[in-house]
């Protein structure tokens, strides 16, 4: 033992001396009820925070949060976004580039995080979104694997989205994937590939994965295809729909629920078929022309000539809602944008932005749409990810009956290179407006898009 790591020792065990005669508690001799009943009122984060404290507290930490007994506390989601533009320089080519790692913004806190854990393929963009706090991560050979960045855990996705393919189709994954792709450029990257990515869980309540019962779903082939993988069977498999592109996919219970790009039209599978590998049942079709319907009002009313719409579908107290959000094509603004090496170079660019959304709650009985003046004390997180509904007591920092989103047009984020990513904000529907929650300055591109991530230790 060297001389200075005795010397640290022996003072280490002086101090100890020195609390007790002084009559303080050591914290690393904290009983793991005690702990463990503090770990009960934390949320995940707060207890992930706890763990660092000693060794002590890290074993009681794990043990706690690995019994079967465990039930995570609600929380408000946080968000992956680029560093920020203080912690970015330039290549040789004079482009931006990172020195730092990703961040995780919490909302209720208003700080970003960098110590949370990454992998390589995260750094490099090459996230398509997240479920259930994992993180969908796409290689360039088309393989799926899903991570938790909280945790550290891994899994590989063994189904081959190119399986069984004909070359006609094989083609068009591998072109649409490369960024420069010359067959289809609509899209960049892997949100050419996969547009949407969910988990199946068959334990929702507890939020923790069973291999053997779960498995994964996918909006693929810019939004053309649906397919799904078990993970114990290790196959992807194409679900057959009659409203092909498609928006926005979510597991309702047993059922798998897709909403269409055009219409907004909602199809459903049943997927309660027992089994290793089950055999869905299209069980509905919900061609409301609701949502269209008031669509095509906000755009007389609010004389938009260039608006689009995209549709999503959320779960909310037990309810399929039905949600429309729409989005400017064009507006024009000068922004100082970073070209060439060179800073404050001004430029007028046209940007997309969200001006409102439409709340229907699905009526699967009667296979209707209801519109909702309200959300109540709801609020949703709308984006790249699993779409989300969260009390607004389980959400500090957050205003009810809002919906908060992230840049969820891929058609158009990777069309500027000084500009994606960046349409964020709540709105909220009792004052009808949109509000930022977070300073997006248009002067650098967000690669990769932001998108929510519900913290979770499995």
């Amino acid at each position: 033992m060297s001389q200075l790591k005795r010397k640290e020792t022996e003072f280490e065990r002086f101090a100890s001396i020195k609390r007790k005669r002084e009559g303080e508690a050591e914290w690393s001799e904290v009983g793991s009820d005690l702990l463990e009943c503090v770990m009960r009122r934390l949320c995940f984060v707060d207890i992930l925070r706890m763990k660092r404290a000693c060794r002590w507290w890290f074993s009681v930490g794990e043990s706690y949060t690995s019994s079967p007994s465990y039930r995570p506390c609600f929380q408000t989601p946080w968000l992956l976004i680029p560093p920020p533009e203080e912690e970015e320089e330039d290549d040789d080519k004079g482009e931006r580039k990172s020195n730092s790692s990703l961040c995780f913004f919490n909302l209720d806190e208003k700080k970003a995080y960098r110590d949370v854990c990454l992998c390589r393929e995260v750094y490099e963009g090459r996230c398509v979104g997240s479920s259930h706090g994992w993180l969908f991560l796409l290689d360039k050979t088309a393989n799926l694997s899903l991570f938790n960045p909280f945790s550290g855990a891994r899994i590989q996705v063994e189904g081959s989205l190119k399986a069984g393919r004909s070359e006609e189709e094989e083609l068009f994954d591998v072109d649409s994937y490369t960024a420069d792709g010359t067959k289809y450029k609509k899209y960049k990257g892997g949100r050419a590939f996969i547009l949407k990515a969910i988990l199946m869980m068959s334990d929702i309540g507890k939020k923790k994965m069973n291999k053997d019962k779960d498995g994964v779903v996918l909006i693929h082939r810019g939004g053309e295809k649906l397919a799904f993988c078990m993970f114990n069977d290790g196959r992807f498999m194409d679900l057959d729909g009659a409203h092909e592109s498609y928006n926005d996919v979510i597991c309702y219970g047993n059922l798998v629920c897709a909403i269409s790009q055009l219409y907004g039209f909602v199809e459903v599978w049943d997927f309660s078929t027992t089994g290793s590998s089950p055999s869905p049942t299209k069980v509905m079709d919900i061609c409301s022309c609701l949502p269209l319907k008031k669509a095509r009002e906000f755009l007389t009313t609010t004389r938009q000539v260039c608006c689009s719409y995209h549709f999503y579908l959320v779960e909310s107290c037990g309810e399929l809602l039905s949600v429309v959000r729409m989005v400017s094509e064009f507006m024009d603004v000068d922004v100082d944008v970073h070209e060439n090496g060179k800073d404050n170079q001004p430029k007028k660019i046209s940007l997309y932005k969200t001006l409102m959304f439409y709340v229907f709650r699905v009526d699967l009985h009667h296979k209707i749409l209801v519109e909702m003046e309200s959300l109540g004390d709801q609020v949703l997180f709308l984006g790249g990810n699993d779409s989300i509904s969260l009390r607004v007591e389980d959400c500090p920092g957050c205003i009810k009956d809002s919906i908060y989103f992230t840049d969820s047009y891929w058609e158009r984020a990777d069309e500027d290179d000084s500009y994606g990513g960046h349409d964020m904000g709540y709105y909220s529907l009792k004052d009808r407006c949109v509000k930022p929650f977070y300073d997006t300055p248009h002067r650098y591109k967000m690669k990769p898009t932001p998108f929510w991530v519900l913290p979770n230790p499995w």
